[in-house]
């Protein structure tokens, strides 16, 4: 099939989509009718599909539809234990998604609107980030970047403990902003945020080195085996991607920096 991560796609904060993680753990546990600890591997795979600007409303549909096929089977060897059930399906409604978005035509490279009615999308960006919540999240991200901070202090991780002063520097920068009169941005600063991520997670790379990259690379690989053949080559790599930055903010204690996880 075509790849559906190509660089046209819109990326999910330009959907309005902060409570994109939620609704998708939600939705695969209230589907799944039991509680379970989503793995790390499951939210990489879902932050893939962010990445790669598949709409929310075109994932959940796609989980429901892979429930009702379960459903519908006469017997059940197994109870669905991964987000990874739903992969193919998601990977198959957003092809058909894109292909009516372009009037039918063979080509998925074309931008894209999200057609979700107002009814199903989330409140606006500024209903939806009081700011004595943003206030309340940004300290609390700043209390873990100081404590990864002493961390690669005392772990010798110079350039790491370099990035992350660099990074309070810049959030103090940004929590005096919204203090200010006007309306908060909240795509602005989801970018913001994301460019803070960023810059940790290179330091992070660096200090780690070549050969533990390697590694966390191949435990990755190892988990996502008996999916490769059924996922789509970038969904794949950029699940491989994530999940290894997963693991480098784990190993350094970086928090996330990103609305998403308000």
């Amino acid at each position: 099939m075509d790849s559906i991560n190509d660089s046209s796609a819109p990326p999910a904060e330009g959907l309005n989509y902060f409570n994109y993680f939620t609704e998708v753990e939600e939705e695969f546990v209230r589907r799944r009718g039991k509680h379970m600890l989503i793995s790390t591997l499951d939210w990489a795979l879902v932050e893939s599909w962010k990445d790669a600007g598949i709409p929310l409303h075109i994932v959940l549909r796609a989980i429901n539809e892979a429930f009702d096929g379960y459903d519908a089977r006469a017997q059940k060897y197994r109870k669905v234990n991964s987000i990874f059930y739903c992969q193919q399906q998601v990977e198959a409604s957003f092809a058909e998604y894109r292909l009516a978005q372009v009037g039918g035509e063979a080509s998925l490279g074309q931008p894209v609107s999200d057609k979700t009615s107002d009814a199903a999308l989330p409140p606006t960006k500024e209903e939806a980030f009081p700011k004595d919540v943003l206030f309340g999240f940004l300290a609390r991200c700043d209390d873990e970047l100081r404590a990864a901070g002493m961390h690669a202090s005392t772990s010798g991780r110079a350039e790491l403990e370099n990035a992350v002063e660099r990074a309070r520097a810049r959030m103090k920068e940004i929590i005096a902003e919204i203090a200010g009169p006007g309306r908060v941005d909240a795509e602005a600063l989801e970018r913001d945020l994301d460019g803070i991520d960023r810059m940790i997670l290179d330091a992070a790379r660096e200090n780690l080195g070549e050969e533990e990259l390697r590694k966390l690379r191949a435990e990755a690989e190892a988990h996502l085996r008996s999916y490769r053949k059924k996922m789509d080559k970038a969904i794949y790599e950029q699940t491989v991607q994530n999940f290894i930055s997963r693991r480098l903010r784990e190993i350094s204690n970086i928090p996330r920096m990103s609305l998403f996880y308000l």
